[in-house]
């Protein structure tokens, strides 16, 4: 494995999605431009291009009983691209037209599952397929390779239905025979069979989809056709949903069948913790994991064994077996990394809100704190909004502290890891609780922590926590500055240029482009004449997510009424440049962060 991990690291490839086969590993790696297949065959020590897509391969699954491999890629006859003396442009008669990292689409392609025979080389186009929002595995194989799971859209042509369901697919027949047709709406995903091929373990939400639905815990029983749901009164979201700025590639799927196949581990998001969970089929659940841990990644060994890679706020990544109930550590050439590196470390808050919503949140604590002294606090919020503020590594954070801050990570209301209701809790609600949750958090900390200056206060967030951001410095003057990163600052203009604007409002708000009074009362844009906050805006040149509009529109505004403003923006970057960006940018963009806060 040395000798592979050599041969990567000189050839400059990106591992994702391995797979090992008698004396081989099947890995996807972007070597010649674009994501292909590779072989690497561990007696020669040589890879071999094994695919040559046109529109590269996104995710790669191992048939072993049948010598072939599963990969999905784009496919299609008739394009929207054309061109004019060699110039391309496009033409649409649909709604979804852009997809940030990739730009405008060309809607003659669409995903499908393919399969490679590793003894011919031939190639088979078996079926469309499509991922749901936040999930990993594309297909699961039953152990004698004769029938794969997979997820796909219930109207693939739809501009505005996102639901999913679970297909079955027989190798002998080709037939696709539809698993949650019980179901007429919501998203199904990150299925697997049990050993014994009997049940199929999957998570998902009947609802009409929408990113605020928690997911649930469902088993299909082949040999009896029923279709369960598992620990229906357990309040959690299943998944990971924790935020971190240096975790790229990780792909193991979120549930994993033990060899017995009368238990499986699955992962839950929970009060800042990512949970590793051990599941039986009457739905009894029992957390393996540590408390103040984040579950990145795991495995179950052919012998039941279990390994995990663990995240702390002071431990960027550890790899665990679980060995008679404890977690013992393994060595990594990583962990000799961070020998000698000091690290900020966390803790808890917790409060009530006036309307008796649950206030969660960590305090990074500034790098060899001194109780005598005084220093300064920064708000750091969250994207999303659901997603999760946890009790893994942050470098964001972990910069700012080792430069003398204390970093507040708070989970307001839209945040996952603490139920349904809280949630939802932002649904036509931005600006309102969340907001009011933020500032109970602050007055909280300034309260309790001495060593903390109220003189010193400020803010920073991306994306959704780039709205916050933006929305906080229109509604109070009490940070000394702002850092906004790929924020919104106008609901009306991003309706139509993000590239989930015309639903994406629908789905938060209930709004559309028909009531552009209301969601311009919720626009920080609206009330730009109230900032006082010196604001620094950081945004990608090609971010499609967040539209660059919207940080130009924010800054103009500010600009106009004479504000202290100032606008960064990063070439051929996207919404993800701070998580997966250029490292050349992603240091820069943390400079201009703290020497904003420091120039104030």
């Amino acid at each position: 494995m040395d000798h592979f991990e050599t041969v990567l690291i000189e050839n400059g490839f990106l591992n994702k999605y391995p797979h090992y086969l008698e004396g081989s590993l099947l890995y996807v790696s972007n070597a010649s431009g674009l994501e292909q297949v590779y072989l690497f065959d561990f007696e020669t020590g040589e890879s071999r291009q094994l695919t040559a897509c046109a529109h590269g391969v996104t995710s790669l699954a191992v048939n072993a009983a049948k010598g072939s491999f599963l990969f999905t890629t784009q496919l299609g006859e008739e394009s929207t691209q054309y061109s004019a003396s060699g110039a391309p442009f496009y033409r649409y008669h649909d709604m979804k037209i852009l997809q940030d990292g990739m730009g405008f689409l060309d809607k003659g392609l669409a995903n499908y599952l393919c399969e490679y025979d590793l003894a011919s080389g031939e190639v088979e186009v078996l079926t469309p397929q499509s991922t749901g929002y936040g999930l990993r595995r594309v297909v699961s194989v039953s152990a004698d390779g004769e029938s794969y799971v997979l997820e796909q859209l219930r109207e693939p042509r739809s501009d505005y239905n996102f639901d999913t369901g679970l297909v079955i697919y027989d190798r002998r027949t080709k037939a696709v025979t539809w698993l949650t047709e019980a179901f007429p709406t919501g998203i199904f995903g990150e299925a697997v069979f049990s050993p014994d091929q009997s049940k199929l373990a999957f998570i998902g939400n009947p609802l009409p989809y929408e990113t605020s639905n928690q997911f649930q815990l469902y088993v299909f029983d082949f040999e009896k056709g029923v279709l369960r749901q598992l620990a229906a009164d357990k309040d959690v979201q299943y998944g990971d949903n924790s935020v971190s700025d240096v975790y790229q590639n990780v792909a193991t799927p979120f549930i994993q069948w033990a060899p017995s196949g009368d238990v499986f581990y699955v992962v839950t998001s929970e009060y800042g913790q990512v949970l590793l969970n051990e599941v039986t089929l009457d739905g009894d659940i029992r957390v393996l994991s540590p408390e103040r841990a984040v579950v990145k990644e795991f495995v179950v060994k052919a012998d039941g064994r279990l390994l995990a890679v663990m995240s702390q706020p002071t431990q960027p990544v550890g790899l665990y077996h679980f060995v008679d109930g404890d977690w013992l550590p393994l060595p990594t050439q990583v962990a000799a990394v961070y020998d000698g590196v000091a690290l900020a470390d966390y803790t808890e808050m917790t409060l009530t809100a006036a309307d008796g919503g649950v206030i969660h949140g960590l305090l990074c604590l500034p790098l060899d704190l001194d109780v005598n002294h005084k220093y300064p606090l920064i708000l750091n919020i969250h994207g999303g909004p659901y997603t999760m503020h946890a009790w893994n590594f942050y470098h964001e954070a972990q910069y700012l502290a080792a430069n003398g801050y204390a970093v507040l990570l708070v989970n307001p209301r839209g945040s996952y890891g603490y139920g349904q209701k809280h949630t939802k809790g932002v649904y036509e609600r931005y600006g309102k609780e969340d907001y009011t949750d933020l500032m109970a958090a602050v007055d909280d900390v300034v309260a309790r922590f001495s060593w903390v200056d109220s003189e010193r206060l400020y803010v920073t967030g991306g994306s959704y926590g780039g709205y916050m951001t933006n929305w906080i410095v229109t509604q109070t003057q009490r940070f000394k500055a702002a850092v906004s990163q790929r924020s919104m600052s106008n609901f009306v203009s991003m309706f139509g240029t993000s590239d989930i604007g015309y639903y994406f409002y629908k789905d938060e708000m209930g709004l559309d482009i028909s009531q552009p009074e209301r969601l311009w009362e919720v626009s920080p844009l609206a009330y730009v004449d109230q900032v006082e906050t010196p604001l620094l805006l950081l945004h990608a040149k090609d971010d499609l997510r967040c539209p660059l509009e919207q940080a130009q529109q924010f800054y103009i505004g500010l600009k106009h009424f004479g504000r202290e403003a100032e606008l960064m923006v990063f070439p051929n970057s996207s919404h993800e440049l701070s998580r997966s960006g250029r490292p050349s940018y992603r240091v820069v963009r943390l400079e201009a962060m703290l020497g904003w806060f420091e120039t104030y």
